[in-house]
């Protein structure tokens, strides 16, 4: 079984970085594209309005002379609107605002511009702010002046003012209500960007709870298998080992009588193979009830505290013999107790991978000062003699000390795979 896991799971899951961002994401396999989107959406209803916006002003426009004024407040009214959809930056969309302001005012004072003052009010209205009410009701009041002395001055028709006055309202109206339906749609989104988050970090505790629940299984399982070698060990192979012995016995004592002593020489004989089946099926069910990774993770849970370092378990190794498995227990519990006694560290990783040919284990820490340089200097203790012993037992090579080039210790053990074990 391939094993890779960190101790801590089940924390907080990660948040979508599109959420963070507060972008629109539905999910970060389509984030981005759902964002263009949506954002093209937007402004495609906005130039749905403006173009009835603008129908209307050069329908209101007919009644007044054609010249150059005209023209230049037409091309000035369409190229401020366009502008107003083109900003992206901050800058931008200020320099806009204050061009749709600019054109208000000028057509306080230039009658031409009046027909088409109601492009420049619908993109005032769609960025009004509460900050800024003031000072849109008194570009609003001053147009509304406007209005009333062209028609006492004879500057405009009765007709186009009206219908500009009209076209203002209604322009106010069609842009407060393309904004709140924006602020509807975002709103949605963001909920729905929430109920994915939720939905997303759910999954993944379930997927946490789920490998917990498989780790205990395992871990009962094994539990259950080393018990039941015990008991075989503990109740049969005694009761055979005293039958056998009672067998020599009673062959010893007969030794006079040729067939009897034979008997008992089968018997013997009978009882030592069962015996040696016995320990063979014994040894197998303790083989089999050492798992490499279960015995590393309850290390590393039983070491893990609260006011300790943090501690990172990495196992990629598949049915690695009990032997090994035993000496890479023992040296990862001689090494974490090292860490914690005479390092200061705040991070501990524990990587245990098994290769073509070979097993390793690597404990690195992060521990800095002079705690670390006088309880793990260069005089080995019995604690790293202990490990090397271990790993020199089984044929491997043992390392312990500083990390080159970054601080911390690190310690390295290999021990190669036997015979039959390098196919796997």
């Amino acid at each position: 079984m391939s094993f890779v896991t960190s101790v801590g799971l089940g924390r907080a899951a990660r948040r979508c970085p599109h959420f963070a961002a507060r972008e629109e994401c539905h999910g970060c396999a389509d984030g981005p594209s759902t964002t263009r989107d949506f954002a093209y959406n937007i402004r495609m209803n906005r130039l749905f309005d403006k173009s009835i916006v603008l129908a209307c002003c050069i329908a209101a426009a007919t009644g007044h002379a054609v010249d150059a004024r005209l023209v230049a407040a037409f091309c000035l009214g369409v190229i401020t609107t366009s502008l107003a959809e083109l900003a992206q930056g901050k800058r931008a969309r200020r320099a806009s605002e204050a061009a749709s302001y600019a054109y208000i005012i000028a057509a306080v004072f230039v009658p031409p511009f009046v027909p088409f003052a109601p492009l420049a009010l619908y993109d005032i209205a769609r960025r009004v702010r509460r900050e800024h009410a003031w000072v849109v009701l008194g570009i609003g009041i001053a147009f509304v002046f406007a209005l009333v002395a062209d028609l006492r001055a004879d500057a405009l028709t009765a007709r186009t003012l009206l219908l500009t006055a009209i076209l203002s309202v209604a322009a106010t109206l069609l842009s407060l209500r393309t904004a709140q339906l924006e602020r509807e749609q975002r709103r949605m989104r963001r909920t729905r960007d929430e109920l994915q988050e939720r939905a997303l970090a759910l999954e993944a505790r379930n997927r946490d709870l789920a490998d917990r629940q498989d780790y205990e299984v395992e871990l009962a399982t094994l539990a259950e298998r080393a018990r039941i070698a015990r008991e075989i060990h503990d109740n049969v192979g005694h009761q055979l080992t005293r039958a056998s012995l009672q067998a020599e016995a009673l062959r010893v004592v007969h030794a006079d009588e040729p067939g009897v002593a034979a008997d008992f020489a089968d018997v013997k004989r009978t009882v030592d193979e069962a015996l040696q089946l016995v320990r063979t099926s014994v040894h197998a069910l303790n083989d089999n009830a050492v798992d490499l990774s279960v015995q590393l993770e309850r290390i590393v849970e039983g070491t893990r505290s609260d006011g300790g370092p943090q501690i990172e378990l990495e196992v990629m190794a598949e049915h690695a013999p009990a032997n090994v498995a035993n000496c890479f227990a023992a040296v990862l519990r001689e090494a974490l107790s090292n860490t914690m006694r005479h390092a200061c560290a705040q991070t501990v990783t524990v990587r245990c991978m098994e290769h073509p040919s070979f097993y390793q284990l690597i404990v690195t820490d992060d521990g800095v000062g002079e705690v670390q340089a006088s309880g793990r200097g260069t005089a080995e203790g019995m604690g790293l003699a202990s490990m090397r012993e271990r790993i020199e037992a089984l044929g491997g090579t043992f390392t312990a000390g500083p990390r080159a080039g970054a601080g911390g210790w690190r310690v390295f053990a290999t021990v190669p795979k036997q015979q039959g074990d390098e196919g796997r």
